[in-house]
């Protein structure tokens, strides 16, 4: 267990362990993409993929499930989360939003603000983003015609707020 300040990189590899060994059975072993301190995971395309970025610059991190393909393909995908969006909101909270985020790209997210990257932040933020992931894992393929949220995990109906 990692306490004290680490680095953003560091952070970043220690909270993805963590949220990998979370995720529940259900969810299938997603791909891995590193851009230095951005972290995605995607099934069938990364332009549908989970981010985790903090930014140490402006004392935040990012954890989202975000669509970043073209206009129109983005529109769909974003619509399929918003048709579930009380499903998600009751086990997610309301810090997740579904947000237009550029002309083109869509995104479900949610922002943490910190002093340090910690050892205590990395464990709280991969359990968060392991249970979002658990839940809408769903939505990140881009080839299943009517995703749902994953409702069959333990984790997800114990945490349902």
């Amino acid at each position: 267990m990692k306490d004290g300040r680490l680095k953003a990189r560091e952070w970043l590899f220690y909270t993805e362990d963590l949220a990998l060994a979370a995720l529940q059975e259900s969810v299938p072993r997603p791909q891995r993409r590193v851009m230095w301190t951005i972290l995605q995971f995607y099934w069938d395309t990364p332009a549908a993929h989970f981010e985790l970025q903090p930014q140490p610059s402006r004392s935040l991190i990012e954890v989202g499930l975000h669509f970043e393909s073209h206009a129109e393909q983005n529109e769909i995908w974003s619509a399929r989360v918003a048709a579930h969006a009380a499903e998600i909101h009751s086990v997610l909270g309301d810090a997740w939003e579904l947000e237009v985020w550029t002309a083109s790209w869509r995104r479900l997210h949610r922002v943490y603000h910190f002093e340090h990257l910690t050892g205590a932040l990395g464990r709280e933020v991969a359990a968060e983003w392991a249970r979002a992931i658990s839940l809408l894992w769903p939505f990140a393929h881009a080839t299943l015609e009517s995703p749902a949220p994953d409702l069959s995990g333990s984790l997800l109906a114990a945490s349902a707020r």
